[in-house]
């Protein structure tokens, strides 16, 4: 139940931000990884890293789950659920990159210094059906980027085949596919001018959608997205994306005593590409910490 944004100032900081919205298990933290650490894919040989790398991550049977990350190059990376409309192959593929879900994040940074540079491998990626290292589930999910040259591009594994999508509003959630959200969000403010018809939205001071629903998020964030002015600076693009996702915080809330709601928001993070900074935000205690690489 993920929200996520890209944003570029006036000035050419280009961020990606996220909330990570999931449920009540162990701990995303802050995670740095130097360049030269071998880590192990679920198939296949041992990997090094070719970049330091940030992000959130949970620690699972001493191995790595970045749910998000950014490199010392400037490519950074999310993943978001993205149930119903995921395609796997059921099993390796000879003469392939064969990754788990779990394991595409690590892959994109360890590798690559730009979108362009994932791009050409994508043809020899499968992604495989099988279970990571822990959790007996095996994760639907899509994919957003973004790179110090500014490029936002979306990875939807609706076919076997790998491909980027680009995203002109520049904001995902949850399913259904991008192009589903783009539709409804024409329909939502009766034009194909987004941007000029986002901002005659917030001018107007109509309302916005609420509510976890994932095609509400989209519609929300993206009319913010579109329809606020442009940030000049690095810092107010971070203060802005912030400002956007903590509208769409899912809260904990206890629906019985002892019990929690089963999704709620983790924290929020910007990865801000062009300074390297990664900025983190957990919900629970509002702590604000800025990691730099």
């Amino acid at each position: 139940m993920c929200t996520s944004l890209t944003l570029t100032a006036t000035d050419h900081t280009t961020v990606l931000a996220r909330t990570m919205d999931f449920p009540n298990v162990d701990p995303w933290t802050p995670t740095r990884l130097s360049a030269g650490t071998r880590w192990q894919p679920f198939f296949g040989e041992p990997q090094t890293t070719q970049f330091d790398i940030i992000g959130a991550a949970r620690h699972l049977n001493h191995h790595h789950l970045f749910g998000d990350g950014l490199n010392a190059a400037g490519l950074s990376c999310a993943e978001l659920y993205f149930p119903n409309r995921t395609h796997y192959y059921d099993d390796v593929q000879p003469k392939m990159i064969n990754l788990t879900p779990q394991d595409f994040i690590l892959w994109v940074l360890s590798n690559h210094e730009t979108i362009a540079d994932v791009e050409r491998d994508l043809p020899n990626v499968a992604l495989v059906s099988h279970i990571w290292y822990a959790e007996n589930k095996i994760y639907p999910f899509h994919w957003i980027l973004a790179d110090a040259t500014g490029r936002t591009a979306v990875l939807e594994p609706t076919e076997l085949g790998l491909h980027f999508q680009s995203d002109p509003v520049h904001v995902l959630t949850n399913t259904p596919a991008l192009p589903d959200h783009l539709a409804r969000l024409s329909r939502y403010l009766g034009s194909d001018r987004l941007t000029d018809a986002a901002a005659d939205w917030l001018r107007d001071q109509k309302p916005l959608p609420d509510g976890p629903i994932p095609t509400d998020r989209f519609i929300r964030t993206a009319i913010n997205c579109l329809g606020r002015p442009t940030p000049e600076t690095g810092e107010t693009t971070i203060t802005q994306a912030l400002d956007t996702l903590k509208q769409v915080v899912i809260p904990r809330k206890e629906v019985r005593p002892g019990v929690t709601n089963h999704n709620f928001t983790h924290y929020i993070s910007v990865l801000d590409v062009t300074h390297l900074t990664y900025t983190h935000y957990p919900i629970d205690t509002e702590d604000l910490t800025q990691y730099f690489l």
